[in-house]
């Protein structure tokens, strides 16, 4: 079993270093590894530590084109990975954004510019609270599901990156809105999630599932084995994941 394609890397056009190679040492990499297709998927811009600047991606996307021609064996496509901003379901996906976007990703970042400071106290300081407040956690769990259930309604979202990652979400609600916008979830291979409980619950609907690196150094391009191996403990079906051959 070997992983086809990789929809979830960062490069250097992430902000403060957070991605630590170039796109053609991402391409190059790929190419190696054999890898038949890739995504660039930095930060969408509001993530306010690490996000790629929205001036910047036709630079990026330009980059994109010039390694497609550098290596025509390898399809690769540009994206961001969007970022949830509020309780309303909003993200930074702007009319620039899509523009310039081939695939579009989004998860919950806690470094996202989130829309207000509601929604910040809520995000932030209210999940953690609910750590140790049984009936806060279940709140803020219904009420973070709310808010993806809104995100995956308003866009066009083609993978949710690592659900349940940062907040609690409750997989089932959000994996019953995925099979009815067609949204693939993602077993991330460094943030474990999903993890195998959590592919039960989901497997339970008609969604696909991608295995994605999640890398930010070359070296982790095409990494999937710890995501592979909560597949398999939760014995799905390996031909529900779209990337895997």
């Amino acid at each position: 079993m070997k992983l086809r394609a990789d929809y979830h890397m960062h490069s250097t056009y992430s902000r403060r270093n957070h991605g630590k190679s170039t796109i053609e040492e991402i391409a190059e990499e790929a190419v190696k590894k054999g890898l038949e297709e890739i995504a660039i998927t930095d930060h969408g811009p509001k993530h306010y530590m690490f996000g790629v600047q929205e001036h910047r991606m036709a630079e990026a996307k330009s980059i994109v084109e010039k390694m497609r021609l550098k290596y025509p064996q390898l399809k690769i496509l540009y994206g961001v990975e969007a970022n949830v901003l509020d309780y309303e379901g909003h993200t930074d996906i702007s009319s620039e954004v899509l523009k310039q976007c081939d695939i579009i990703l989004c998860g919950f970042h806690l470094g996202a510019l989130f829309t207000t400071p509601s929604d910040f106290w809520n995000f932030i300081v209210m999940n953690k609270l609910g750590k140790n407040n049984k009936s806060l956690r279940e709140k803020m769990i219904q009420k973070n599901t709310e808010a993806f259930i809104k995100a995956m309604d308003k866009y066009k979202i083609d993978i949710l990156t690592h659900p349940g990652d940062k907040i609690p979400l409750d997989i089932d609600k959000i994996a019953a809105m995925a099979e009815k916008k067609g949204v693939i979830l993602e077993i991330n291979n460094s943030h474990g999630h999903l993890n195998a409980e959590e592919i039960k619950i989901a497997s339970k609907y008609n969604v696909k599932f991608a295995i994605n690196s999640d890398a930010h150094v070359k070296e982790r391009v095409g990494s999937f084995e710890e995501a592979l191996n909560e597949a398999k403990k939760a014995n799905l079906d390996l031909k529900r994941i779209i990337n895997l051959v």
